[in-house]
Formats: C-alpha cells, structure tokens, sequence
C-alpha cells in the first residue's frame, strides 16, 4: 500500500525503473533526430539518465524537452487530487460508522463521493504514468 500512496502523493520520488530510463532515452534520441538536441546536448543528459534515481530528477534533465516528463501542474494535480480523495474517504467513513454506532446504520453512501473522486484521482494518474510508459514507436513518431 506505501507504493501506491507514494506514486499518488509524491509521484516525484518514486524510485526510476529501468523501463522509465529506457523510455527518457528513446525521448533523447528523438529529441536528436528533430534537433531540438544536439548530439553531445543528448550524450549528457543519457549520462545523467542513467544516474538518476527519482522521477522528479529525470524531470530535470528532461527539462526543454517537448513532452518527455508530465508537466508540473499535472503532478501538482495529481497530489492534490489525491489528498483530497484520501481525506473525504477517511472522514465520510468515520462518520458513517459513528452514525452506525449511534443506530443510524445506513447504506455505504459514501462510497459514491469516493468513488467520483477516486475517479479523478485515476485518470490523473494515468495521465502521469503515460509520460513514463509511451513506447518508443510512439516516442519516435
């Protein structure tokens, strides 16, 4: 469960696989071939790549590079989306289970704010996820 509550609220640190170093490359390499980097400009940005050790590190050495990291206001979204979802879900079900307490017992009906926002929550993060995970046919392109 911390794995997934840290990609939601600190989707900067969570630790690089070789999958997301493979997919900055195939982004350099692209980057080279539509010159908007120079050979050694790429070169040292791979050097750094391979270094690197959280996403928000290979945020910046991506920096100026069209589309390669998610834009900081979608993981800034991200973590407040997340934070919001976290806290409505753990006061709705608090109060809905002193309501049960005092014999008020009801349906889950929290469940349908939850759920919305749970929503939110997951496609925002899907959106996140696929500046890590686009194939290198798609990044060539």
């Amino acid at each position: 469960m911390n794995t997934l509550l840290e990609a939601l609220l600190t989707p900067d640190q969570v630790a690089l696989t070789d999958a997301d170093r493979r997919a900055a490359i195939a982004r350099l390499d692209s980057a080279v071939r539509q010159a908007a980097l120079t050979p050694s400009q790429a070169s040292d940005r791979h050097d750094r790549v391979l270094a690197a050790r959280t996403r928000g590190e290979l945020r910046n050495i991506l920096s100026g590079v069209a589309n390669a990291a998610p834009p900081r206001g979608l993981t800034l979204a991200l973590q407040a989306f997340t934070g919001v979802w976290l806290v409505a879900c753990v006061v709705q079900f608090v109060v809905w289970v002193a309501l049960a307490v005092f014999g008020h017992f009801d349906g889950p009906w929290w469940l349908w704010s939850d759920l919305g926002l749970g929503a939110i929550v997951a496609m925002l993060w899907w959106t996140n996820e696929s500046y890590h995970r686009k194939s290198d046919v798609l990044v060539a392109a």
